[in-house]
Protein backbone atom coordinates (compact mmCIF):
# COMPACT_ATOMS: atom_id res chain seq x y z
CA UNK A 1 0.00 0.00 0.00
CA UNK A 2 2.95 2.44 1.18
CA UNK A 3 3.89 1.58 -2.62
CA UNK A 4 1.06 2.68 -4.63
CA UNK A 5 0.36 5.49 -2.16
CA UNK A 6 3.78 6.52 -3.59
CA UNK A 7 3.10 5.73 -7.34
CA UNK A 8 -0.20 7.66 -6.59
CA UNK A 9 1.57 10.81 -4.92
CA UNK A 10 4.42 10.83 -8.13
CA UNK A 11 1.85 10.60 -10.38
CA UNK A 12 0.07 13.82 -8.89
CA UNK A 13 3.41 15.83 -9.11
CA UNK A 14 4.11 14.61 -12.61
CA UNK A 15 0.70 15.74 -13.65
CA UNK A 16 1.17 19.03 -11.63
CA UNK A 17 4.45 19.62 -13.70
CA UNK A 18 2.71 19.14 -16.71
CA UNK A 19 0.31 21.83 -15.88
CA UNK A 20 2.07 24.15 -14.62
CA UNK A 21 4.81 23.54 -17.89
CA UNK A 22 1.80 24.65 -20.20
CA UNK A 23 1.05 27.56 -18.78
CA UNK A 24 3.88 29.19 -20.30
CA UNK A 25 3.11 27.64 -23.48
CA UNK A 26 0.04 28.86 -23.86
CA UNK A 27 0.89 32.34 -22.00
CA UNK A 28 3.30 32.59 -25.03
CA UNK A 29 1.03 31.76 -27.61
CA UNK A 30 -0.91 34.80 -26.70
CA UNK A 31 2.27 36.83 -26.23
CA UNK A 32 3.70 35.96 -29.39
CA UNK A 33 0.62 37.19 -31.37
CA UNK A 34 0.36 40.29 -29.10
CA UNK A 35 3.95 40.97 -30.06
CA UNK A 36 3.09 40.17 -34.00
CA UNK A 37 0.30 43.39 -33.85
CA UNK A 38 2.59 45.11 -32.12
CA UNK A 39 4.70 44.96 -34.55
CA UNK A 40 2.32 45.01 -37.53
CA UNK A 41 1.48 48.65 -36.01
CA UNK A 42 4.56 49.95 -35.36
CA UNK A 43 5.39 50.07 -39.08
CA UNK A 44 1.86 50.50 -39.88
CA UNK A 45 0.18 47.79 -41.50
CA UNK A 46 -2.55 46.88 -38.57
CA UNK A 47 -4.55 49.95 -37.29
CA UNK A 48 -3.53 50.25 -33.07
CA UNK A 49 -6.63 49.04 -32.25
CA UNK A 50 -5.85 45.98 -33.86
CA UNK A 51 -3.80 44.58 -30.99
CA UNK A 52 -5.96 42.06 -29.34
CA UNK A 53 -3.95 38.95 -29.12
CA UNK A 54 -6.33 37.12 -31.25
CA UNK A 55 -4.65 36.04 -34.85
CA UNK A 56 -8.35 36.86 -36.99
CA UNK A 57 -8.60 38.53 -40.47
CA UNK A 58 -7.11 41.87 -39.32
CA UNK A 59 -4.41 40.65 -38.73
CA UNK A 60 -4.06 37.88 -41.38
CA UNK A 61 -4.58 40.92 -43.81
CA UNK A 62 -1.50 42.75 -42.44
CA UNK A 63 0.97 40.08 -42.43
CA UNK A 64 -0.31 39.29 -45.97
CA UNK A 65 0.34 43.14 -47.07
CA UNK A 66 4.02 42.88 -44.89
CA UNK A 67 4.43 39.88 -46.66
CA UNK A 68 3.61 41.64 -50.64
CA UNK A 69 6.03 44.31 -49.85
CA UNK A 70 8.92 42.27 -48.33
CA UNK A 71 9.01 39.18 -50.72
CA UNK A 72 7.44 36.74 -48.91
CA UNK A 73 4.62 34.26 -50.12
CA UNK A 74 1.56 36.19 -49.48
CA UNK A 75 0.09 33.66 -47.39
CA UNK A 76 -1.36 35.95 -44.13
CA UNK A 77 1.12 32.77 -42.19
CA UNK A 78 3.07 34.06 -39.72
CA UNK A 79 5.93 31.63 -40.02
CA UNK A 80 9.79 31.83 -39.51
CA UNK A 81 10.59 33.86 -42.37
CA UNK A 82 8.24 36.30 -42.12
CA UNK A 83 9.18 35.98 -38.60
CA UNK A 84 12.89 37.14 -39.54
CA UNK A 85 12.29 39.86 -42.19
CA UNK A 86 9.30 41.75 -39.49
CA UNK A 87 12.11 41.56 -36.77
CA UNK A 88 14.48 43.29 -39.42
CA UNK A 89 12.66 45.36 -40.16
CA UNK A 90 11.25 46.87 -36.76
CA UNK A 91 15.21 46.57 -35.77
CA UNK A 92 15.82 48.82 -39.21
CA UNK A 93 13.51 51.57 -37.64
CA UNK A 94 15.17 50.91 -34.25
CA UNK A 95 18.94 51.50 -35.15
CA UNK A 96 17.47 54.29 -37.45
CA UNK A 97 15.82 56.34 -34.22
CA UNK A 98 18.40 55.26 -31.62
CA UNK A 99 15.90 52.76 -29.98
CA UNK A 100 18.11 50.22 -29.92
CA UNK A 101 17.15 47.05 -32.58
CA UNK A 102 15.83 44.02 -31.08
CA UNK A 103 13.13 44.00 -33.41
CA UNK A 104 9.89 44.50 -30.80
CA UNK A 105 8.14 47.36 -31.21
CA UNK A 106 7.00 48.37 -27.46
CA UNK A 107 6.46 51.29 -25.85
CA UNK A 108 10.24 52.75 -26.18
CA UNK A 109 10.17 52.58 -29.59
CA UNK A 110 7.23 54.16 -29.95
CA UNK A 111 8.64 56.69 -27.97
CA UNK A 112 11.76 56.63 -29.87
CA UNK A 113 10.17 57.13 -33.01
CA UNK A 114 7.45 59.64 -31.81
CA UNK A 115 10.56 62.45 -30.74
CA UNK A 116 12.42 62.05 -34.20
CA UNK A 117 9.31 62.66 -36.18
CA UNK A 118 9.12 65.79 -33.95
CA UNK A 119 12.46 66.74 -35.00
CA UNK A 120 11.81 66.38 -38.52
CA UNK A 121 8.55 67.94 -39.00
CA UNK A 122 6.13 65.01 -39.71
CA UNK A 123 3.42 63.95 -38.07
CA UNK A 124 4.48 62.84 -34.18
CA UNK A 125 1.96 59.39 -34.16
CA UNK A 126 5.79 56.93 -33.24
CA UNK A 127 4.37 54.44 -36.03
CA UNK A 128 6.96 54.11 -38.93
CA UNK A 129 4.40 54.30 -41.51
CA UNK A 130 5.47 54.94 -45.07
CA UNK A 131 6.41 58.42 -45.00
CA UNK A 132 8.15 57.62 -41.73
CA UNK A 133 10.31 55.08 -43.50
CA UNK A 134 10.86 57.17 -46.82
CA UNK A 135 11.94 60.18 -44.31
CA UNK A 136 13.76 57.32 -42.38
CA UNK A 137 15.94 56.09 -45.29
CA UNK A 138 14.20 52.52 -44.87
CA UNK A 139 13.23 50.84 -48.27
CA UNK A 140 9.40 49.74 -47.29
CA UNK A 141 9.23 47.51 -50.20
CA UNK A 142 11.78 45.33 -52.37
CA UNK A 143 10.70 47.56 -55.38
CA UNK A 144 11.84 50.70 -53.35
CA UNK A 145 14.98 48.78 -52.29
CA UNK A 146 15.58 48.28 -55.98
CA UNK A 147 15.00 51.54 -56.72
CA UNK A 148 17.34 53.56 -54.80
CA UNK A 149 20.09 51.42 -55.93
CA UNK A 150 19.48 53.05 -59.41
CA UNK A 151 21.64 56.34 -59.29
CA UNK A 152 24.76 54.50 -57.95
CA UNK A 153 24.38 52.17 -61.25
CA UNK A 154 23.75 55.22 -63.30
CA UNK A 155 20.42 54.21 -64.25
CA UNK A 156 17.29 56.42 -64.20
CA UNK A 157 13.70 55.33 -62.35
CA UNK A 158 11.48 56.20 -65.10
CA UNK A 159 13.60 54.95 -67.94
CA UNK A 160 14.78 51.75 -66.54
CA UNK A 161 12.77 50.29 -63.80
CA UNK A 162 10.05 49.35 -65.99
CA UNK A 163 12.49 46.77 -67.54
CA UNK A 164 13.53 45.45 -64.44
CA UNK A 165 10.39 44.92 -63.06
CA UNK A 166 9.43 43.11 -66.24
CA UNK A 167 12.71 41.00 -65.35
CA UNK A 168 12.09 40.10 -62.03
CA UNK A 169 8.41 39.58 -62.05
CA UNK A 170 8.84 36.93 -64.55
CA UNK A 171 12.30 35.26 -63.18
CA UNK A 172 10.69 35.30 -59.31
CA UNK A 173 7.95 37.24 -58.86
CA UNK A 174 10.40 39.63 -56.55
CA UNK A 175 10.46 36.63 -54.07
CA UNK A 176 13.25 36.08 -51.92
CA UNK A 177 12.97 32.88 -51.48
CA UNK A 178 12.31 31.72 -55.13
CA UNK A 179 13.97 28.67 -55.45
CA UNK A 180 13.83 27.28 -59.68
CA UNK A 181 13.43 23.03 -58.81
CA UNK A 182 14.77 22.00 -62.22
CA UNK A 183 18.36 24.40 -61.94
CA UNK A 184 18.82 25.53 -58.30
CA UNK A 185 18.13 29.60 -59.54
CA UNK A 186 17.60 31.12 -56.41
CA UNK A 187 15.98 34.65 -54.52
CA UNK A 188 14.20 37.61 -56.39
CA UNK A 189 17.32 37.50 -59.46
CA UNK A 190 17.28 33.99 -59.60
CA UNK A 191 21.03 33.46 -59.35
CA UNK A 192 22.96 30.15 -60.58
CA UNK A 193 24.52 28.77 -58.70
CA UNK A 194 22.60 30.64 -56.11
CA UNK A 195 25.55 30.80 -53.79
CA UNK A 196 27.22 33.45 -55.96
CA UNK A 197 25.31 36.08 -53.96
CA UNK A 198 27.76 35.61 -50.97
CA UNK A 199 29.90 38.17 -52.88
CA UNK A 200 27.64 40.76 -52.05
CA UNK A 201 27.04 39.76 -48.45
CA UNK A 202 26.40 36.13 -46.06
CA UNK A 203 22.89 36.89 -45.53
CA UNK A 204 22.73 36.70 -49.39
CA UNK A 205 19.73 33.65 -48.62
CA UNK A 206 17.31 35.95 -46.54
CA UNK A 207 17.93 39.69 -47.08
CA UNK A 208 16.16 41.19 -50.65
CA UNK A 209 19.14 44.31 -50.57
CA UNK A 210 21.71 41.76 -50.32
CA UNK A 211 19.96 39.83 -53.19
CA UNK A 212 19.30 42.83 -55.12
CA UNK A 213 22.67 44.37 -55.10
CA UNK A 214 23.96 41.31 -56.80
CA UNK A 215 21.65 41.19 -59.22
CA UNK A 216 21.58 45.00 -60.41
CA UNK A 217 25.64 44.57 -60.25
CA UNK A 218 24.99 41.28 -62.66
CA UNK A 219 23.23 43.32 -64.85
CA UNK A 220 25.43 45.89 -65.11
CA UNK A 221 28.60 43.98 -66.08
CA UNK A 222 26.47 41.90 -68.57
CA UNK A 223 23.94 44.32 -70.44
CA UNK A 224 24.77 47.98 -69.27
CA UNK A 225 21.35 48.45 -67.95
CA UNK A 226 17.75 46.37 -67.28
CA UNK A 227 16.48 47.55 -70.12
CA UNK A 228 19.24 45.79 -72.30
CA UNK A 229 18.95 42.59 -70.05
CA UNK A 230 14.84 42.77 -70.47
CA UNK A 231 15.29 42.75 -74.43
CA UNK A 232 18.29 39.79 -74.02
CA UNK A 233 15.27 38.25 -72.10
CA UNK A 234 12.69 38.38 -74.21
CA UNK A 235 14.70 36.90 -77.44
CA UNK A 236 15.87 34.27 -74.78
CA UNK A 237 13.54 33.76 -71.81
CA UNK A 238 16.67 33.81 -69.33
CA UNK A 239 19.25 36.86 -69.00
Amino acid sequence: MKHIAALRGLAVAVLALVAFALLPAQAQAVDSTTWIQRNLVGIGYLASGGVDGAYGPATTAAVRGFQRDNGLDEDGAYGPRTELALHNKVAEVQRATGSGADGAYGAGTTSFVAAWQRAHGLDADGIAGPATMNALGIARTVRITAQWKFPALGWSVSGQFGCLEQIYTHESGWKVYATNPSSGAYGIPQALPATKMASAGADWQTNPATQLSWGLSYIKSRYGDPCSAWSFWQSHNWY
